[in-house]
């Protein structure tokens, strides 16, 4: 009986720190407060071919942007190049975990270059 009850108060203990770490997830999500148009790159001007792009980056605790990864080509690398230098100029209020501390935290953001 007693192996029981340790098996089944590890168990519940286990259950209360998953649902934990659930918890400390972001609270809030990260804002936007300065993303500078992706219009003002010409796409013209790299042969007007292309039509989108995926690209993820991290939102800093201070709310910069980093690590900032194309993850699909526009077909495009000097478009691709232009994209991260615009991206890395955007600011955002970050997450927040449960506390209100900052946190990182990642997006992904489509580009269309057809609208």
């Amino acid at each position: 009986m007693n192996k029981v009850l340790r098996c089944t108060l590890l168990s519940a203990l286990f259950v209360t720190s998953m649902v934990a770490s659930v918890l400390a997830a972001p609270f809030q999500l990260p804002v936007a407060i300065s993303t500078p148009s992706l219009d003002q790159i010409n796409i013209a001007g790299y042969g007007g071919a292309a039509h989108s792009a995926d690209v993820r980056f991290t939102i800093n605790e201070d709310g910069s942007v980093g690590d900032i990864e194309v993850v699909k080509s526009s077909g495009i690398s000097a478009l691709d190049e232009a994209l991260v230098e615009k991206i890395s100029t955007w600011r955002f209020n970050p997450a927040t975990d449960s506390n209100g501390n900052p946190v990182a935290s990642s997006k992904t953001e489509y580009i269309d270059f057809n609208n």
